[in-house]
């Protein structure tokens, strides 16, 4: 099975296309990438190979060499979802960056990020690494995947955090002096890896936010996405989602992210026949069966994403859903 990328890294492509004069849609298909949902992102995935040709295709296309750090400019920390959320509650640069280093697999399997240090460990390099053989061509998923954890640094550092230097594995098809004046540092080229070197000393910084609730967190996440407008188990559900694998998840916890005293939550979810529990268990009976059927999250790891303390409670809910182990349940999901 190919390493996938959640669909949630396009944000912003359809738009960007447009302007350039072509169609979405019939570019995405001549990359095998077909029926995208663009309201829907959050929970579709294409393999990484796919989206990273996309990308070349669209700047050879479009005679743009910098296409990649223009959709980066399009996008925003939140397209890493669950991961996002978690490193936002952090208390400094260094804790945010652990938690996008240590889950960073989840949002797609094919690219790593790790951290090294250099010069008397005064600096630190932060790597990317594309976990894809043979490897497709990554110079513009690279200047992507750079431009775009750059600005998040920037940002999540309110602009104290500047980068020393650019790494990039290729020649630059453009002058130096345009990726050094887009990154603010010098970009040095053929490199080994691609990534960014930063003070070792930023890692202390606090972010912009600190120590930003994990659950004030999730709701400014849900609220970019427009989930409040929703009917109300909508609402719950969408709440229930980004709090499980933050183990935020009790009535307590959404009924007050909605403003409502748990038992006021009882009753209106009552004339919607249904209720809190039974919201939860649907949600992550419809996790389970998504994670499941990809192999590339171990069942460890899909445990702690709905929730749950031990591996043993989510084996005894996948039989209680869906009559077998969660093993089996993957294998009849693959031979299908």
């Amino acid at each position: 099975m190919s390493s996938l990328i959640r669909a949630t890294s396009l944000q912003g492509i359809d738009t960007l296309i447009s302007e350039f004069g072509g169609d979405p849609h019939e570019i995405m298909q001549s990359c095998n990438i077909s029926n995208v949902d663009f309201k829907n992102l959050d929970n579709q995935y294409l393999p990484y190979r796919d989206y990273a040709e996309l990308l070349e295709y669209c700047a050879c296309k479009f005679n743009c060499s910098s296409f990649g750090l223009k959709l980066a400019s399009r996008q925003n920390f939140d397209i890493l979802g669950h991961i996002a959320i978690a490193a936002k509650s952090s208390t400094n640069l260094g804790d945010a960056l652990n938690w996008v280093i240590k889950y960073l697999y989840l949002h797609s399997p094919a690219l790593s990020l790790n951290s090294h240090p250099l010069e008397n460990d005064k600096s630190l390099f932060l790597s990317f690494e594309i976990n894809l053989k043979p490897l497709p061509h990554i110079n513009q998923v690279i200047e992507l995947t750079i431009g775009l954890a750059l600005a998040v640094i920037k940002k999540l550092s309110n602009n104290r955090c500047k980068p020393i230097n650019i790494f990039l594995p290729k020649k630059l098809s453009t002058n130096t002096r345009a990726y050094n004046t887009y990154f603010g540092c010098n970009v040095i080229e053929h490199r080994n890896s691609a990534g960014i070197v930063i003070s070792k000393s930023d890692l202390t910084l606090e972010l912009d936010h600190p120590k930003l609730n994990k659950v004030q967190a999730a709701l400014n996440f849900l609220a970019k996405n427009k989930e409040h407008t929703q009917p109300l188990p909508n609402q719950v559900s969408a709440l229930i989602r980004p709090m499980l694998p933050i183990y935020q998840c009790s009535n307590q916890t959404i009924s007050a992210a909605l403003g409502m005293h748990p038992r006021t939550l009882h009753r209106e979810l009552i004339k919607h026949n249904t209720s809190f529990v039974k919201l939860k268990d649907a949600t992550r009976r419809a996790l389970a069966a998504h994670y499941l059927a990809q192999n590339q999250f171990t069942i460890s790891t899909i445990s702690e994403l709905l929730g749950y303390q031990e591996q043993a409670t989510l084996s005894v809910n996948v039989k209680r859903w869906f009559g077998c182990s969660p093993r089996a349940y993957r294998t009849k999901k693959m031979l299908n």
